[in-house]
């Protein structure tokens, strides 16, 4: 059976970071966030590091409450329970920071949402990197080609066809009932035949 590596979305995350901070914090974080995002340092220490290089005067613990901005859709969150119903494996594949992580399960609710949980910070490398999608491809028992890959991102998704993976570019404000529909159309015997 197929299956399913879906994305936790955010509004994009370049323009939520501007309106938080401006662009040179924006600019800062995206730059910086690589360890953050495997894992090999916390948020709050890149947090405070972005903080003391920009000479902002805010805290760390104030800018936190940004990365706890999330509404999951309720939608798309039952798409990912009919696939699982269906006997889809299904896969959460984010990029997340450790607090971020913490905040996800035990605020949102995303514990069993999926049957695989792909948190870069736990995993020890993000999208786009291709070491990521073998990782998951390599937890679900999949070869690249039996799976498909839905994100927000135009670079992810691009590395994810680079690596095999079948994908769906879905824009994080596009909504659950058109993300049903694009899988549904996805995972249809003729979608899924080679074009020739």
């Amino acid at each position: 059976m197929p299956t399913a590596f879906c994305s936790s979305s955010a509004p994009p995350w370049g323009e939520a970071l501007t309106r938080g901070s401006g662009p040179a914090f924006a600019q800062a974080m995206i730059d910086g966030e690589t360890d953050a995002l495997a894992g090999r340092e916390t948020l709050t220490e890149l947090l405070e590091r972005v903080v003391s290089n920009l000479g902002l005067e805010l805290r760390a613990s104030d800018l936190l409450e940004m990365w706890h901005r999330a509404t999951p859709d309720p939608v798309a969150w039952q798409l990912v329970r009919d696939l699982r119903e269906a006997g889809y494996t299904t896969v959460l594949a984010t990029n997340q920071q450790w607090e971020r992580r913490a905040w996800m399960r035990e605020q949102l609710g995303y514990d069993g949402l999926c049957d695989i949980d792909g948190y870069s910070c736990t995993l020890g490398v993000a999208k786009p990197d291709a070491a990521y999608f073998h990782r998951l491809l390599e937890l679900a028992g999949v070869e690249a080609d039996q799976a498909l890959f839905v994100d927000d991102s135009a670079t992810n998704i691009a590395a994810a066809r680079e690596v095999g993976l079948r994908t769906i570019h879905h824009p994080a404000d596009a909504g659950g009932e058109l993300l049903r529909r694009e899988v549904a159309q996805a995972l249809t015997p003729a979608a899924s035949a080679p074009q020739g």
